[in-house]
């Protein structure tokens, strides 16, 4: 959840967003809970950990406790990085939620999130 966090903390940084709010401020807007981002992240890695990595790539996840569900798709693999689209609907919310992350493979072999 943290790592999940971090990312989100670094798409609202580079998509300067326009009114001050705090993260968790924002978080809660989306409607999502910390299991919802818990299994956008292991979705995701489903993605890039296993094999080779390829564009366009996608798995959808859902969760039936908080009724959210959504769609993660590697965009781009480019070198060791992949860059990941989410887009996540909140039970009862009618407009999803879109995050980009990006994530590289250190010289540990470790996926770490990247700016």
């Amino acid at each position: 959840m943290k790592t999940f966090l971090s990312a989100c903390a670094i798409v609202i940084a580079v998509s300067g967003a326009a009114d001050a709010k705090s993260l968790s401020r924002i978080l809660a807007e989306t409607g999502l809970s910390s299991e919802d981002f818990d299994l956008m992240g292991q979705y995701a890695a489903g993605l890039y950990e296993r094999g080779s990595p390829k564009n366009g790539a996608s798995a959808k996840w859902a969760n039936g406790d908080s009724g959210a569900s959504g769609t993660v798709t590697l965009q781009e693999v480019k070198g060791k990085c992949v860059l990941l689209r989410h887009e996540a609907l909140a039970g009862g919310k009618d407009k999803p939620v879109l995050i980009h992350t990006r994530r590289c493979k250190n010289a540990d072999g470790v996926w770490v999130l990247q700016p």
